[in-house]
């Protein structure tokens, strides 16, 4: 049980301290071994509610791992506490991904779920988006407008995000760039509020907030595309600080760290009524109330994967190239950021070989224990 509950902050992570235990990383909780770590990750998200499930079960405990919380608003934010060891693994999007690994030398260890259910562009229903109709756009033909109607048109969504991404990617499909509409950058929460106050003539957003709410409001605003339909591939993965990494025994922490991660998920997928209980818990504590109605939809929107795809997906080469299939996507999303500016050439040769597979080689080696199982089942 958790001694503290959590906190958030824009631009600025409160670190609870979730007790002192003790127990061995194998799983014997009679042995006097006691490991420590730091997990960061964006509150209320899909990838954090695992580490919360598990907190509240107290199966960090059990396997002898002592957590301290460290939660941010965004993945670049949350990378930039890297310039001061400020945690030792995280769970972020492909945002965060990027900007540790070319900002701080982060390791990516694995992912732990798609990231493209949760993410919308809405316009209003009066919008001659909408009047347009769909079958115009050749990645969809269920994306709303065309391409005369998208042109000059004011769109709200954040910069160097998922959110971006889908918004370019849907663009494409229409024959335009981001430079053919008047880009507002703001984060999905502002973008939000700024958009039923009636500003901009379309915004990009995702998470559990304002996404579901829109959906719900029909008679007002139309899903004129999401990551699903413009096929985004997005992934939420875990990375590790460099030092940490490189230290044995924060490298040992991290196998009971995703050990009991992939459990919870595989519980997750064997409770969900529990699980969407648990998931409106976590967002009342970080602020965003959610119905539980809300928060099922939230939590069927994206998928989780089991260990052994995880491992499969760093391990499996993508079809044409020497890269894993996990690397190739994330490399052709980043492809997309340098071609519309927010890296460069050198980044994405600076990108390679980030990947690294042999951690979580080991979890999954280590894997399939008594108590695993009873975990997986609720026991």
């Amino acid at each position: 049980m958790k001694v503290m509950k959590k906190a958030i902050a824009t631009g600025l992570a409160f670190t609870l301290a979730a007790g002192t235990l003790v127990g061995c990383g194998g799983g014997d909780s009679s042995a006097d071994t006691k490991y420590e770590l730091t997990v960061s990750g964006i509150g209320g998200s899909l990838n954090w509610l695992p580490v919360y499930i598990a907190e509240e079960k107290g199966w960090f405990e059990e396997e002898g791992l002592a957590i301290e919380d460290a939660l941010f608003t965004n993945g670049p934010v949350q990378m930039e506490s890297l310039s001061s060891d400020g945690w030792d693994i995280g769970c972020t999007g492909i945002g965060g991904v990027f900007a540790g690994v070319l900002g701080y030398d982060a390791k990516i260890l694995g992912s732990s779920n798609t990231d493209d259910g949760t993410q919308y562009v809405f316009t209003r229903n009066d919008s001659d988006i909408v009047k347009a109709g769909q079958g115009n756009n050749s990645i969809n033909d269920e994306i709303y407008g065309s391409a005369e109607t998208w042109k000059g048109k004011s769109i709200l969504c954040n910069t160097g995000s998922v959110t971006q991404y889908v918004l370019v990617k849907m663009l494409e499909g229409f024959g335009l760039t981001q430079d053919d509409v008047e880009f507002v950058a703001m984060d999905p929460a502002t973008a939000y509020s700024a958009f039923i106050a009636g500003e901009g003539d379309a915004c990009v957003l995702t998470g559990s907030g304002g996404t579901f709410k829109m959906l719900e409001e029909t008679d007002k605003y139309t899903a004129a595309a999401s990551g699903p339909l413009v096929d985004s591939g997005l992934m939420c993965s875990f990375v590790a600080n460099k030092n940490s990494y490189a230290d044995e025994e924060k490298y040992e922490a991290m196998k009971i760290f995703m050990k009991v991660y992939f459990e919870t998920m595989d519980w997750m997928k064997e409770n969900p009524d529990e699980t969407v209980t648990y998931c409106v818990d976590m967002n009342d504590e970080n602020g965003s109330t959610m119905t539980e109605d809300t928060a099922r939809k939230y939590v069927e929107a994206d998928t989780y994967y089991t260990l052994d795809e995880a491992v499969a997906m760093m391990e499996d080469k993508a079809e044409g190239t020497d890269m894993s299939v996990m690397e190739n996507n994330m490399t052709d999303v980043l492809d997309f950021f340098i071609s519309v500016g927010n890296y460069t050439e050198a980044d994405r040769e600076k990108f390679a070989g980030h990947v690294d597979s042999k951690l979580l080689k080991e979890v999954q080696e280590g894997a399939g224990t008594q108590r695993s199982e009873e975990r997986r089942v609720g026991k």
